[in-house]
Order: structure tokens, then sequence, then C-alpha cells
């Protein structure tokens, strides 16, 4: 410490005042990285932190002041929900389903007259895991087709089926020769949606 003095008695005023001066700057710039900043930055995480809690309060408190509506809202869903599964098939297992929907097409072409020559049954898709819900379709096809409003009351009763829930591909006509209606074959694709009660 007394060399220290020795030395710094050595120089001119200016120079000590401009040492004591960089001595006090690089103190403070010490402080204010080991103290000062840090707590600042404290500050203001705890000021974000309490702002967020305080937005996640207020939709609280909204929701809970609205709780009625919400309630009545989901009920709503809940039985638009319901009322909307009575148009899916309904069965045990996906083959059922299968089985039902290939049921269906054959009594919608019987009630109009037709008569379904093939129809086979394509890859089932998951929709849904809980509810289990698939998508399935039948390819089917119609042969020997003699009047052309059998083959419009079929397209109908398919489109505006008032029990399930059907959808309607890749619907194709060809005929033979001349003659637009006569022994023309009606291919397509039947797609119904499947509630499956346990899976397969």
């Amino acid at each position: 410490m007394g060399k220290f003095l020795e030395l710094f008695n050595k120089f001119k005023m200016r120079e000590r005042m401009l040492l004591i001066m960089a001595i006090v700057v690089l103190l403070y710039i010490g402080i204010d990285r080991v103290a000062i900043a840090p707590f600042f930055k404290s500050i203001n995480e705890t000021k974000e932190r309490l702002e967020t809690q305080k937005q996640l309060l207020e939709k609280y408190y909204s929701f809970a002041a609205n709780k009625k509506q919400y309630e009545t809202r989901l009920t709503d869903l809940d039985q638009y929900y319901t009322k909307f599964q009575e148009k899916f098939l309904s069965e045990e297992t996906e083959e059922l389903a299968s089985a039902k929907l290939q049921e269906m097409i054959n009594n919608l072409a019987t009630k109009n007259g037709l008569i379904v020559s093939r129809s086979t049954a394509l890859k089932k898709e998951i929709i849904n895991k809980k509810p289990y819900l698939i998508e399935l379709s039948i390819n089917f096809e119609l042969s020997d087709l003699d009047n052309s409003q059998k083959l419009q009351n079929f397209l109908y009763d398919i489109e505006y089926n008032n029990d399930k829930l059907l959808f309607l591909d890749n619907l194709k006509i060809k005929t033979l020769g001349l003659n637009v209606v006569k022994g023309a074959t009606v291919s397509s694709t039947l797609t119904a949606i499947a509630s499956i009660e346990k899976k397969s």
C-alpha cells in the first residue's frame, strides 16, 4: 500500500484526477454489472410475470362471469353432436358396419328397381379414436339399367337420405352402343361414417 501511495504521489495532479476517475468508473461498471443490472432485470421479470398472471386472472374471471353462457353453448354442442351422431352407422365392429353399408346400397337399389351386380368394400380410414369413428367406402356397380328415371330416383335417395349421412363419389355411366340408357352400367363409390363401439 505504501508503494502505491509513493507511486500515486509521483503523478501530477491532473493524472491523479484522471486515475481516480477511471477507478470510480470501473467500480461503477463493476457494481452495475454485479448488483444493479440483475436487480432491475429481476424487477422487470417479476413485473412481466405479474402482468401475465393478471391477464390470466382476468380471463378466468371473464369465464367465471359467463359460466351460464358457456354451459348453454356446451349443452347445445352436445345436443348437436348427439343429433349428428344419429346420422352415422353404428355397429359393434368395422366388418358389421361395412356389411350394413353394403346392405343399404342393395336396399336402395332394390327400392328403385335396380340390381347391384357387384360391390366391394374399400380400405377404412380412421377419423377419430375417441369416440372411434371411421370412414367406410364401397365400390358398387349397377348393370343393365333400363330406365333413367330409376337411376335418378336411386341417386336422389342417396343424396337426400334422412336416416344416414351418405356420400356418392366417382359416378361413371357406361353405355352400350347408341342407346344412352338401355343396357347402361353405372359404377360409383358410396361413403358413410361409422361409429364403432369396439374396435375389431
